[in-house]
C-alpha cells in the first residue's frame, strides 16, 4: 500500500530543501514523521500549521511539563499578564528563540560551552564538533527541551514552572569547561548568565515588538521584562535586567559585549543563514538573515559586519515578515496555549461542589 509520505515525496522534495538549510552530521534529512503522523491522524491539522510544526518538538518535551491541570491553577503569570500576551504569539517567539541560539553561538564563552556540553550541534565519529551543522540524533531532542521549557514555565501549572525550572538549572550547573584558549567558562558565573539571560528575553521582546499585530509599548513592555525575571532568578540568576534599557545596557556595555566575535567555527553556523556565493536561494537567504540580524544588539551585528539595507527593501523585509508571521497565528494557536485557557476556566471539583451547594 502506499504510504502518505510516498504520495507527497514527488509533489515537494522536502528533504533536499531541509538538508540545505539545517544540514544534520550524518548527511541526512531532518526526521518529519510526526508531521506526517499527524496529518495521517488528523489531516485537518494542515489547517493550524504552527501547531502541526510542533509536532516535531512535541515527542521531546520534558516529562513534567503540564498545560492541562490542575483546574483553575494560573501558573505563574496567568492570562492578564503580559509574559502571556508576548508567548501566545508563537511565530514571534520562534523568531525570537532562532535569534537567542545565533548571539549564543556568536558568544566566545557560550559558544564553548555549547560545543563541550550539548546535544544540538552536529559531531565526527570521535566527538568532536563538525562545525555548520546538527546532530542527526540530539537536533529535536534540544528544541523540544527548549520549547517545552519555555512554553512551560509560562502557560504551564505552576508545578510544571516549578519543576522545569529545577531540570534546566541543576542541567546549567554541569556546565563548566575550558575554551580552546585556556579561559574557563561556567553557566553559574553571574556575568555569563546575566548575558545569556538578556540574550533570552530581549530576543523575545524584540521579535514581539516588530512582529505582533498589536505589540506591548514603553511600560507595558517593562512589565514583561520585569515579570521574566522570576524565570530567570528561579534558573539562578542575580541583578537581572527589569526594563528594555537595562537589558540593552547588559547587550552593549557589559564584560560579555567583548566576547562576542567570529572564529572558524561560528562563522559557519552563521552561514547557514546567509551562505557565501550565488545560490538560487539567495532572495530567500538575504531576507531571513535580515529578519534575525535586525534584531541583534549592536555588538553582535558589528562583529559580523551587518549592514541594514536600503529604506526601501527593509520596509519590504519588515512587511513581508509581518506577513508571514502572522498568517499562521490566524489560522490558531498551538494546542497547549488552548490547554492552558481551558485549565483556568475549569473550576477545581471541591470548588465546584462548593458553589453547587450554595445554589
Amino acid at each position: 500500500m502506499v504510504s502518505f509520505e510516498d504520495l507527497l515525496r514527488p509533489l515537494n522534495p522536502i528533504d533536499e530543501v531541509l538538508r540545505a538549510l539545517i544540514p544534520l552530521d550524518d548527511g541526512s534529512a531532518p526526521d518529519l514523521a510526526p508531521i506526517w503522523a499527524e496529518l495521517r491522524r488528523r489531516p485537518s491539522a494542515l489547517l493550524n500549521p504552527m501547531d502541526l510544526f510542533f509536532e516535531l518538538q512535541r515527542p521531546e518535551y520534558f516529562k513534567k511539563t503540564r498545560f492541562d491541570g490542575p483546574p483553575g491553577d494560573p501558573g505563574w503569570f496567568g492570562p492578564d499578564s503580559a509574559a502571556w500576551y508576548v508567548h501566545t504569539h508563537t511565530p514571534s517567539v520562534v523568531v525570537g528563540m532562532i535569534t537567542t541560539a545565533i548571539i549564543d553561538i556568536l558568544h566566545q564563552d557560550i559558544q564553548y560551552a555549547v560545543y563541550d556540553h550539548s546535544k544540538l550541534v552536529g559531531r565526527r565519529p570521535d566527538g568532536s564538533v563538525r562545525s555548520g551543522t546538527f546532530s542527526s540524533s540530539g537536533l529535536m531532542v534540544r528544541a523540544g527541551h527548549t520549547f517545552s521549557f519555555f512554553t512551560g514555565v509560562v502557560y504551564g501549572s505552576t508545578e510544571t514552572a516549578e519543576a522545569l525550572c529545577q531540570t534546566v538549572k541543576a542541567m546549567h550547573h554541569r556546565v563548566k569547561g575550558t575554551r580552546p584558549d585556556g579561559k574557563h567558562y561556567d553557566a553559574d558565573e553571574p556575568e555569563f548568565f546575566r548575558w545569556t539571560y538578556a540574550t533570552v528575553v530581549d530576543g523575545l521582546a524584540g521579535a514581539h515588538r516588530r512582529y505582533h499585530p498589536n505589540p506591548l509599548r514603553g511600560e507595558d513592555l517593562d512589565q514583561f521584562y520585569r515579570e521574566y525575571s522570576r524565570v530567570g532568578e528561579a534558573l539562578g540568576g542575580t541583578d537581572l535586567p527589569q526594563s528594555r534599557a537595562e537589558c540593552r545596557r547588559v547587550l552593549t556595555d557589559s564584560p560579555s559585549a567583548a566576547e562576542v566575535g567570529l572564529n572558524a567555527d561560528n562563522i559557519k553556523y552563521l552561514q547557514l543563514l546567509n551562505p557565501p556565493g550565488l545560490t538560487p536561494l539567495r532572495p530567500f537567504y538575504d531576507f531571513a538573515y535580515w529578519v534575525i540580524m535586525d534584531m541583534m544588539p549592536e555588538p553582535v551585528q558589528a562583529a559580523v559586519d551587518f549592514r541594514q539595507p536600503n529604506l526601501l527593501v527593509r520596509q519590504g523585509y519588515r512587511r513581508t515578515a509581518r506577513a508571514l508571521l502572522n498568517a499562521p497565528h490566524l489560522l490558531g494557536e498551538i494546542r497547549e496555549v488552548r490547554a492552558a485557557h481551558r485549565r483556568l476556566t475549569s473550576a477545581p471539583a471541591d470548588r465546584r461542589a462548593v458553589e453547587q451547594v450554595a445554589s
